[in-house]
């Protein structure tokens, strides 16, 4: 497809995994990266894969927190060109975050910085699925802090 057309051809979703933008870039299928951090392991591992590929990026974010977005826009931030807009203005599509301050893009642009969690906020929604997480994170993290519904705060106040 990519000889035929003279637009630009982005790989998004074909690229998950580390290996994907390498694949992507030596079958000379895109002329352009779609990259998300978390997927491929963070940030220094995201500027790593972008630079081993050779093609220009663009970041994205799957359905983000501002933690998440965060993240996201010090990848772009990061990047030695970052020659076309990115797709972080996703947390407008919740109707909660799990900061206190979220990150918004305003006039187009988004501000680098990083987003701390608000415990008391966390679980508001659905207590059994809160629970059930909750559960998850304790297995997780053996005995690290994680995050709990606060009891002194009614839901959705």
């Amino acid at each position: 497809m990519r000889r035929r057309v003279d637009i630009p051809i982005a790989a998004d979703e074909s690229v998950r995994r580390a290996e994907d933008p390498i694949a992507v870039a030596r079958a000379h299928a895109a002329d352009i990266l779609i990259v998300k951090a978390q997927p491929l392991g963070g940030v220094r591992r995201a500027l790593d894969v972008v630079e081993r590929a050779g093609l220009p990026a663009v970041v994205s974010s799957a359905l983000d927190t501002s933690v998440g977005i965060g993240l996201a826009a010090h990848l772009a931030a990061a990047l030695p060109d970052l020659g076309h807009a990115c797709g972080l203005a996703t947390t407008r599509l919740f109707t909660g975050d799990v900061t206190d301050d979220p990150i918004s893009p305003a006039d187009g642009a988004i501000l680098v910085r990083r987003s701390e969690v608000d415990e008391t906020g966390v679980c508001e929604g659905d207590p059994q699925l809160c629970d059930r997480w909750a559960t998850r994170l304790d297995a997780d993290a053996r005995g690290s802090r994680c995050l709990r519904p606060n009891p002194q705060r009614a839901p959705g106040g």
